[in-house]
């Protein structure tokens, strides 16, 4: 009778690892480069329609609504735009993303609610 030996040999097991520690060590930058893109564009998103609400409320006709403080989920800070009025001039709200050091979205309410990330 014949014995067969199953399972794997000791160099097609280091094989497949050191092919996963390559894939790996090609995929985990992107990853990290994609958690930003995707911080960035959260807080972008938050930053855009606190600055749509605000600019809606300083352009409405009736001035009954008081502008709100912007709430932070998705971004460490946005500009406090609760004591504008319409004699405001420096309409700007900036907006910095989690694990960020500089702002990184500014809101251009003069150009209508305009949002942009800054490089």
């Amino acid at each position: 009778m014949i014995k067969t030996i199953n399972g794997f040999t000791l160099i097609e097991v280091m094989i497949v690892v050191a092919i996963i520690g390559i894939l790996t060590a090609i995929a985990f930058p992107n990853y990290i480069q994609y958690l930003k893109r995707s911080e960035i564009n959260a807080c972008l998103a938050e930053a855009n329609a606190y600055t749509n609400m605000v600019y809606l409320i300083l352009n409405s006709p009736e001035k009954e609504q008081a502008i709100p403080v912007a709430v932070n989920s998705a971004c460490v800070e946005i500009t406090n735009a609760s004591s504008w009025n319409e004699s405001t001039t420096n309409l700007v709200i900036e907006a910095k993303s989690k694990n960020s050091s500089t702002v990184d979205i500014r809101c251009d309410l003069s150009k209508g609610a305009n949002c942009t990330i800054i490089p």
